[in-house]
């Protein structure tokens, strides 16, 4: 399993647009998206931007996905407050979960501390992603939730998963 699998996941899904910002942790899966043509990749300068170019891909019916390290939600809170709480455009996002237990880098650490806090502010629900073998299951549940109208979806990948989408494989 790799990113390419984690990948077709999202075509099967029927995912037609993945905006993000590139991290480290979810780069093999940017990469993929950037080489494939399946989906559409629109590659972010900032997360707040991210959100905004899926919402307006979800008002124009499109099913679209945000690729952000947690610690994005941080840049993204006036864009998705004003896109959720008032406007009812919800989205998807998959986050990489920077400062889980484990982390080597000690910057990454306030990341998970705000991660919780930020998710709570908004009409998001989330679910953790462990494995690639649960992530489609993960997927179809997170459109479906975010087609109600009522909230948004934050998958968040944890390191097995991260680690998954790094194996061999990814890139092709």
């Amino acid at each position: 399993m790799s990113a390419s699998a984690a990948y077709s996941t999202l075509v099967q899904a029927g995912v037609s647009l993945i905006s993000g910002v590139p991290d480290s942790l979810l780069g093999p899966l940017h990469r993929v998206a950037s080489l494939r043509s399946e989906i559409d990749y629109l590659p972010a300068c900032d997360e707040a931007t991210a959100v905004g170019l899926a919402a307006g891909a979800q008002l124009a019916g499109a099913r679209s996905l945000v690729l952000m390290e947690n610690s994005g939600l941080r840049r993204a809170c006036e864009t998705l407050a004003r896109l959720t709480m008032s406007h009812r455009l919800h989205t998807v996002m998959l986050l990489s979960r920077r400062g889980a237990f484990g982390e080597a880098n000690w910057w990454g650490l306030p990341h998970e501390e705000t991660m919780h806090g930020h998710l709570r502010m908004f009409p998001v629900v989330s679910q953790e992603v462990d494995s690639l073998a649960g992530f489609e299951g993960l997927v179809d549940q997170a459109y479906a939730t975010a087609g109600t109208g009522q909230r948004s979806v934050a998958l968040i990948a944890n390191p097995a998963f991260l680690r998954e989408l790094r194996s061999a494989d990814a890139y092709r």
